[in-house]
């Protein structure tokens, strides 16, 4: 009888990796873009939704490199392999953008970018962050379509199942 796949797979750490990132940059930037309207009355909302943004930036880049190491196991088996190398390219033009957020706002909360109106300044980081957060809806997307259109890491039982008897 043959045994099932083991679900300590390589290619299997990027899912689980990936959606904390994803949360995190997707409710930091609800956050920060809240935060311009309503930071008198809620003072905590900047601060958190920085926190949020820079851990979601390392999950980000985390997940990149899962994906790489996940992209090494399923690229042979993928009916068209262009797919996973735009999840790809996209996935680290999602990592640039909010990366760059970060650099630049702690730039600006340095006092370093003193020299810029602060209305443009927040006007291009909500710029970075609704890009970014466009760019990730766009990612997902494309890995959907790895998984659910092409069985990128899903296991295919064989003919009956007999390897669950």
């Amino acid at each position: 009888m043959q045994e099932p796949l083991s679900m300590w797979r390589v290619e299997l750490i990027h899912p689980s990796v990936v959606h904390i990132p994803v949360a995190l940059l997707l409710i930091g930037t609800i956050l920060w873009l809240s935060s311009l309207f309503l930071h008198k009355r809620y003072s905590f909302l900047r601060p958190a939704s920085r926190l949020m943004i820079f851990i979601g930036v390392i999950g980000a880049w985390i997940a990149v490199y899962t994906g790489l190491l996940a992209d090494g196991q399923v690229a042979r088996s993928l009916c068209d392999p262009t797919v996973a190398k735009d999840h790809e390219r996209f996935a680290y033009t999602v990592g640039y953008l909010f990366s760059a957020f970060v650099v630049v706002d702690w730039l600006a909360k340095k006092s370093y970018l003193n020299f810029l109106d602060i209305k443009y300044l927040r006007t291009g980081l909500a710029i970075l962050l609704i890009s970014g957060c466009g760019f990730l809806g766009y990612v997902g997307h494309l890995g959907g379509k790895l998984v659910y259109q092409q069985s990128a890491a899903v296991y295919q039982p064989t003919q009956g199942c007999v390897e669950f008897n």
